[in-house]
């Protein structure tokens, strides 16, 4: 079952997500949010990143931290947390490829690190914040990697 490769995953979708914003929509028909009304035919957008960077349930979101998916126990996730990691958005419209995603992620996070040990080059630090855009990429890095 491997909880805290899963827990990794997770994590990893949460602080990492590719995708920063979700697909458009436009809305059918007048609705208030908090006071404020959307009129119909309005564009609307939901920012994925940012509700996962800013969701109250994880608890110091700037901080990539597997061990807050994972119960005292340590063997079994927390679902409130997994409810909440939305990567591939939600609802009927939720991505199609979701399930393959997850377990080919699972595979390729496990495979990589039962085979290779990856570091920060020596004197060098690994910078977590990603370049900002439509997609959230990764800077360049200097890596280590040994078998």
């Amino acid at each position: 079952k491997m909880p805290y490769v899963r827990a990794c995953v997770l994590e990893l979708q949460r602080f990492a997500n590719v995708l920063a914003t979700n697909v458009q929509r436009v809305t059918e028909r007048d609705v208030v949010i908090r006071g404020q009304t959307i009129p119909a035919g309005t564009w609307v957008n939901g920012d994925i990143h940012y509700l996962m960077a800013n969701d109250p349930v994880f608890d110091k979101p700037e901080e990539f931290c597997p061990e807050r998916y994972l119960s005292a126990d340590g063997a079994t996730l927390k679902k409130d947390l997994m409810e909440r990691t939305l990567p591939f958005s939600l609802g009927k419209r939720v991505c199609a490829g979701e399930g393959l995603a997850r377990v080919e992620l699972f595979l390729c996070v496990t495979s990589t690190f039962q085979h290779f040990k990856i570091s920060p080059s020596p004197g060098r630090e690994i910078d977590l914040e990603p370049k900002s855009g439509t997609f959230l990429i990764p800077k360049q890095q200097n890596l280590k990697i040994e078998r």
